[in-house]
């Protein structure tokens, strides 16, 4: 065949992940491992974006343009694959990270410090034996090789190998060309027990890179590899005025990455809104720059002129302004927006329509228990509803805190979130639909059991916690994030239970069921428990089904709060515990409240059992701050 009459066929891909996974797990700067290699998610520069349809939701969307400072940065999917037939399909690049391996032969026990330790060979792909990353080659044949299981990072995210020589001998820019070894005794999981050692003998414990008053890493040099090998951050990385330290990284370790996400809940009433209609037809107003450009636009396109029938130049070229990101202004909270549609009248809001976004009806219990009546105001069954979720930045070793309603807070000081992309042009985006129930609670119960004696003596407790260890450890102020308040704490605990008992027999498992938590005095106070899948029209109807049988659920979520495998422990458990630090913690631990945490919207924080159901720490009644007794009393 000649050569011209070729085609040339992409290279098959090493690996696959599901779109879900690319905005939690495998975004941009990720570590991945594969069968024969270790790779870094390369940045949205590197994907090829075949098959990336364009999400609409400008609520999201305009939380995005503020979160990176984009103007015009868009919402789209993940690529996926577009044709197998014709193998046209969407990619993401990867790049072979770490750059160091040990080679997997057997060598003679070394010593280190007396202790006797296996021993493997530590190269670099650069070494003259490598071959194709896969293999080491020498006298005795080839060995395979295994990615070094240890980096070095910054909370901001920046990455890089380990400078093994210079760690090795306590020396930066060092020039020893001695060739190392990784020595390890006992399981190999305690870094006190591995070793860093050179042919000749220099040896130094792991551990000591844990010890920051050693700076054995060395200060941050702003490496971002999954932007190019080379690439790096202009500015000098600094924490807190300072220069930031490298700390030891365990590449698969949890805290390796912490994806920060936006989501939101569809308002119906944008179905057909002037926001939507701009961002669909954006680049037929792409020559539009001021608003006395609007008139002329529409008369010579019957296009434009048609979507915007009726609609006034001012309020045309203002939606014009907002998308380009032009506009000014504080962003509302998502969650308060939402709240507002969930506790308001459905009539006009609800629809039946196939393209609906959102469809819901009250259900009423027949023959509802008193302390119901006194605590539920009325229950939504939400049988349709669309979550947008946007992929805006990342972190490592700590995930970045966004606020009670929904928006990203700013904690550069800490740790500043990664970027994605050296041009940003376009966020990872995924659009999920399914089903919820929504349970609103009656504001003036909350209020009158929030102002008892016993639970602002709690939330007392749980406020000095918050503000001492916290905040701090967050690099936050109370402005910056004021305190949950007790209402929070409740109905964030008591969900958790919720969700634990409906898991059981709803036909969802625990971790498809997630929740939203909406606490606000001057609006309102609920439960949003939802599950949702991209690609689908919906989901089963479980959980829609499971809220008619709301009472019967909350009854032995109550009675699951009471007792823990772990009491009298975790009951009696303070947030301001001098050694067991868990400032956001009362009477919750993994047997009773935490869940997964792709289930909870604060990350299994703010909890605690005691403010939904009598424990065993409660000796006298008067010491009783549980809601389950409040709303039993009889008071309101």
């Amino acid at each position: 065949m000649p050569p011209s009459s070729r085609r040339q066929s992409a290279p098959p891909p090493l690996g696959e992940v599901r779109q879900s996974q690319v905005l939690q797990l495998a975004g941009p700067g990720a570590m991945v491992d594969l069968p024969d290699y270790a790779v870094l998610i390369g940045g949205l520069d590197f994907w090829n974006d075949r098959g990336c349809d364009q999400i609409h939701e400008p609520r999201l969307l305009r939380l995005a343009r503020q979160a990176t400072g984009a103007a015009r940065v868009d919402l789209r999917t993940p690529p996926k694959e577009v044709d197998p037939l014709k193998k046209i399909s969407g990619s993401i690049k990867a790049l072979r990270f770490p750059e160091w391996s040990v080679v997997q032969k057997k060598l003679p026990d070394r010593e280190a410090f007396g202790i006797p330790c296996r021993a493997r060979l530590l190269v670099h792909f650069n070494d003259s034996c490598i071959k194709d990353w896969k293999k080491y080659k020498d006298a005795d044949g080839e060995h395979a090789l295994v990615p070094v299981r240890f980096v070095m990072a910054c909370p901001h995210g920046h990455l890089s190998d380990i400078r093994w020589r210079d760690f090795c001998f306590n020396q930066f820019g060092c020039k020893n060309d001695e060739r190392l070894y990784l020595l390890e005794a006992g399981t190999g999981n305690d870094f006190t027990q591995i070793f860093v050692q050179s042919e000749g003998g220099v040896t130094r414990k792991l551990a000591d890179a844990l010890i920051p008053e050693t700076k054995a890493l060395g200060t941050c040099q702003g490496h971002t590899p999954w932007l190019g090998r080379y690439s790096r951050d202009q500015e000098r990385c600094l924490t807190d005025g300072e220069p930031t330290l490298n700390r030891l990284l365990v590449r698969s370790a949890t805290n390796a990455y912490f994806s920060e996400t936006i989501s939101v809940i569809s308002l119906p009433e944008e179905a057909g809104a002037l926001a939507k209609r701009v961002t669909e037809l954006k680049d037929e107003l792409e020559g539009i720059e001021a608003e006395d450009d609007i008139a002329a636009a529409l008369k010579f396109n019957p296009r434009l002129k048609s979507a915007f029938a009726g609609v006034e130049p001012a309020a045309l070229w203002q939606a014009i302004e907002a998308l380009r990101g032009g506009s000014s202004g504080d962003m509302p909270q998502p969650k308060d927006e939402e709240l507002r549609l969930l506790v308001g009248p459905m009539e006009g809001v609800s629809s039946t329509a196939e393209d609906s976004l959102f469809e819901a009806s009250v259900w009423s219990p027949p023959d509802p228990p008193a302390w119901f009546q006194r605590a539920i105001r009325r229950v939504l069954l939400v049988r349709r509803l669309r979550e947008v979720q946007a992929l805006v930045g990342f972190t490592r070793f700590t995930p970045r805190t966004s606020s009670l309603g929904g928006l990203p807070i700013d904690t550069t000081g800490a740790n500043r979130r990664a970027p994605l992309a050296n041009d940003l042009r376009w966020l990872p985006a995924a659009e999920n639909k399914g089903e919820g129930i929504f349970i609103e609670f009656e504001p003036a119960t909350i209020k009158a059991w929030a102002a008892s004696d016993a639970v602002v003596s709690r939330a007392g407790q749980f406020s000095q916690a918050f503000e001492n260890d916290w905040l701090k450890s967050r690099g936050l102020d109370a402005e910056q994030f004021p305190f949950p308040g007790a209402p929070y704490l409740l109905l964030h605990s008591l969900s958790h239970l919720l969700i634990t008992e409906m898991a059981l027999e709803c036909g969802y498992g625990a971790s498809s069921i997630r929740e939203r938590i909406y606490a606000n005095a001057e609006i309102g106070y609920g439960i949003l428990l939802l599950t949702s899948s991209s690609g689908s029209e919906g989901t089963l109807g479980g959980l829609v089904d499971a809220g008619k049988r709301i009472v019967p659920y909350l009854e032995r979520a109550f009675e699951r709060g009471q007792l823990c495998s772990n009491d009298p422990f975790c009951s009696e458990h303070d947030p301001n515990h001098p050694f067991d630090i868990r400032p956001t913690h009362g009477a919750a631990c993994h047997g009773c409240e935490l869940i997964a945490e792709t289930s909870c919207e604060q990350r299994n924080e703010f909890l605690d059992r005691a403010l939904v159901s009598r424990t065993v720490a409660v000796v006298d009644d008067a010491d009783d701050l549980s809601f389950w007794s409040f709303i039993n009393s009889g008071a309101s």
